[in-house]
C-alpha cells in the first residue's frame, strides 16, 4: 500500500467518524428535549394537583417543591433544580393572576423553538428571552425564531 492509499483510507475513516459523531450528537440532543418536554408536563401536572383546591400557587418555590416530591428526578440536581441542558429551572407563584411559572435557563438556540412552541395551548402564556410568544399568530414560528439566541431563557406559565 503506497503513503497515498494510506492517507486516503485515513482520511475517508475520519470523514466516517466525523459523521457518526454528529449523529451521536443529534441524538443526544433530541433525548435531552425529548427529555425536558416530558419533565415539564410532568412538573406543571403535579404542582397543579399539589395547589388543587387553594385560591392561587402562594408560597410555590424551589424548595417547596423538592420538599413535596412533585419534581421530577433527573431535574434534581443535588438542592437544586436543573434542566437536561444544564441550566437553573426556578419555579414561582404568579399571585396577581393565580397562576405560576416555571423558568428554564441556558436552552441552545436549536432546542429553543422546539421547546418555545411545546404544547403551547396547555400553557398560559410562554415567553422566549422576554418576548411573549402569541400562540394566535400565525406567525408564531418565524418570531419564535427571531427571539432565540445561543443561550435562552423560557418562561412557561399554568393555572
Amino acid at each position: 500500500m503506497t503513503l497515498l492509499e494510506t492517507l486516503g483510507a485515513i482520511l475517508v475513516g475520519l470523514i466516517i467518524l466525523a459523521g457518526a459523531a454528529l449523529g451521536l450528537n443529534a441524538a443526544f440532543s433530541s433525548s435531552k428535549l425529548g427529555e425536558t418536554e416530558q419533565n415539564l408536563v410532568t412538573l406543571r401536572m403535579q404542582i397543579q394537583h399539589m395547589f388543587s383546591g387553594a385560591a392561587d400557587y402562594s408560597g410555590l418555590d424551589n424548595s417547596l417543591a423538592l420538599k413535596a416530591g412533585v419534581v421530577p428526578k433527573s431535574f434534581i440536581k443535588g438542592e437544586s433544580l436543573k434542566n437536561a441542558f444544564g441550566g437553573d429551572i426556578t419555579l414561582a407563584p404568579m399571585t396577581a393572576e393565580a397562576a405560576f411559572s416555571i423558568e428554564l435557563t441556558t436552552i441552545p438556540q436549536e432546542e429553543c423553538t422546539k421547546l418555545a412552541k411545546f404544547q403551547t395551548d396547555a400553557w398560559l402564556g410562554v415567553d422566549v428571552n422576554g418576548h411573549a410568544v402569541d400562540r394566535l399568530s400565525s406567525t408564531v414560528v418565524s418570531d419564535i425564531v427571531s427571539y432565540c439566541e445561543e443561550n435562552n431563557t423560557i418562561l412557561f406559565t399554568a393555572r
